[in-house]
């Protein structure tokens, strides 16, 4: 499992579009000030999400949560990109909020329960640390392959294309995670 928890990591973060997001905006013809609502939406939208998100993790099971936080995130890359008008943008923002709250502490909860049937509850802190570098080196890795990307398409709007690939991939591992890893299902 701790091989799935890093490669966790190291996937959630191939987001290609991060370092061009106000680029992408920009070319889309938007305006500072809407990118500002753009992103302030997001947060406001995270944060109302962040309890439901949590009750629903409790009710269906985290992998479950899981799958839903990545399949809005997919569905919110492919608006992204396919979006000409700022409206259909704040729709794309929306599902992608949603992508954050629901994988937000889920997955952190899930490598503790792991630890603890283990019996492992003392490395916490080396274990999550460890799984947290390789998020890390994703994050890293995702700006070089994006700036490839942008020159290889000569375009900002594949970047959300490319990101949809890993999320698929972040699916795959996430549904060979062990049941006992859902927590209390009622």
């Amino acid at each position: 499992m701790f091989f799935r928890f890093c490669l966790y990591g190291f996937l959630k973060n191939q987001r290609y579009f991060e370092p061009f997001l106000i680029l992408i905006f920009l070319e889309k013809g938007l305006s500072f000030f809407q990118i500002g609502l753009l992103v302030a939406f997001r947060e406001v939208v995270v944060n109302l999400f962040e309890i439901p998100s949590g009750v629903i993790a409790d009710v269906w099971g985290r992998r479950k949560s899981m799958v839903l936080s990545y399949s809005a995130y997919i569905a919110s890359f492919l608006v992204f990109g396919l979006a000409e008008h700022v409206v259909v943008l704040f729709v794309a923002m929306f599902l992608f909020a949603v992508g954050e709250a629901f994988r937000s502490g889920t997955h952190k909860a899930m490598i503790f329960t792991w630890l603890r049937l283990q019996g492992r509850e003392k490395e916490r802190t080396q274990v999550y640390g460890y799984t947290r570098s390789w998020s890390k080196f994703g994050s890293a890795l995702s700006v070089v392959l994006a700036a490839f990307f942008v020159y290889a398409y000569d375009s900002y709007t594949y970047v959300f294309y490319c990101s949809v690939v890993p999320y698929l991939l972040g699916i795959i591992n996430i549904l060979g995670y062990p049941q006992q890893l859902d927590g209390t299902v009622d």
